[in-house]
């Protein structure tokens, strides 16, 4: 067996694992008695197509879709822009409209649009990297169209995971030195600037499109004591994890009620569950996890291969980072789920078509490096 072959043998063992935690802890959530659907039933079935799904794109021709790279394009921004449209298919919920609806189910493309956004800034970066400027401006242009139809729905959490994304694959492709040092003060710049407005002027983010359920997560953050209302689910997310202790209350059957504790909030209830213990091994083995497709980005020969990779490691990475951060009240809420944990039909999807697509650049790179 192969090195790359053992890399995509252990990705799939740790995805599997990731899915039978996954299955217990919303089985663990469900007893909270806040819910009335079966949740984890509803997991199951999203794990097996999202299966059948990872495999059906790991068998993929990612030569097929660069070739066709700006008609998916036409069609992704199409998806985007329908979203603001006001329509049936694509209702308010919970106060944005990030969702299609039919027959039941709700879809969230920006979940599911999240590869297809690493192979195009990665393709534009191999085509053009010999026109420097060309290149970061393409990219740009093809970028931002996506962030800002995303912001717009609204969801900041997404956007700052495709903007930390679309970074990380720009200073990959970047070779110059001055533009290193350009690309790296410009982010830091931008990031004491966004803080300098939050602390100071929070009031002007109006200007650029937060709403008011925004402003309200961000003053919670800010200041939980003088918003008590606004950080209620923060605070008990705080109380759950803290009382988790060691090794958790699963021994003792008690489950405390958080709102969200099998979406976005799930982290708290393994926290409660299995305590420092239980979240420690959590985090290891999406360590693991990130480790193999680092491991994997640094066998590809191709640079395209690398870079796709390299957007993935970086997409999982924050993901799970900015989820985690904003469960104990590092950063605002903003509803961004946790890889291959949280419940949730359009983040298993999308988890899933991201490893697929791994695999076919995977397989790709590796049949080219043999001719």
């Amino acid at each position: 067996m192969t090195k790359i072959q053992k890399i995509k043998q252990n990705l799939i063992m740790l995805t599997v694992l990731l899915a039978l935690i996954s299955c217990y802890i919303i089985s663990l959530a469900e007893k909270s008695n806040q819910y009335s659907a079966n949740f984890m039933l509803m997991q199951i079935v999203f794990l097996v197509i999202g299966a059948v799904v990872c495999i059906a794109f790991s068998k993929c021709s990612i030569a097929f879709i660069r070739r066709n790279i700006w008609y998916f394009y036409g069609g992704v921004l199409l998806f985007l822009l329908i979203l603001l449209i006001p329509n049936p298919l694509a209702p308010v919920l919970n106060g944005a409209r990030r969702w299609y609806r039919f027959a039941g189910f709700s879809l969230q493309p920006s979940e599911i649009f999240k590869s297809f956004f690493i192979l195009l800034l990665a393709h534009i970066a191999i085509k053009y990297e010999k026109q420097s400027w060309k290149q970061k401006g393409i990219m740009l242009l093809a970028g931002i169209p996506i962030l800002l139809l995303i912001f717009k729905q609204p969801d900041l959490g997404t956007t700052i995971v495709y903007g930390i994304t679309a970074f990380v694959i720009l200073l990959f492709t970047i070779k110059s030195a001055t533009w290193i040092s350009g690309l790296i003060i410009g982010m830091l710049s931008s990031v004491f600037l966004f803080g300098y407005v939050l602390l100071k002027h929070v009031d002007w983010l109006e200007k650029v499109g937060l709403h008011p359920y925004q402003f309200r997560r961000i003053y919670a953050w800010l200041d939980p004591e003088n918003n008590p209302n606004d950080a209620y689910q923060v605070n008990l997310s705080l109380k759950s994890i803290g009382s988790g202790t060691l090794s958790g209350n699963h021994a003792s059957g008690t489950t405390m009620y958080i709102p969200e504790s099998h979406t976005d909030m799930v982290f708290s209830t393994i926290g409660n569950q299995f305590g420092f213990i239980g979240v420690s091994l959590l985090l290891f083995i999406f360590m693991l996890f990130l480790l193999q497709i680092v491991s994997a980005a640094m066998q590809m020969k191709r640079p395209f291969s690398m870079l796709v990779l390299t957007g993935f490691a970086t997409m999982y990475a924050f993901n799970i980072f900015e989820n985690i951060a904003m469960v104990i009240g590092l950063m605002p809420l903003t509803g961004i789920p946790l890889p291959f944990i949280s419940y949730g039909g359009s983040s298993v999807l999308g988890n899933m078509i991201a490893l697929g697509i791994m695999f076919a650049v995977i397989n790709e790179d590796s049949l080219a490096s043999e001719i």
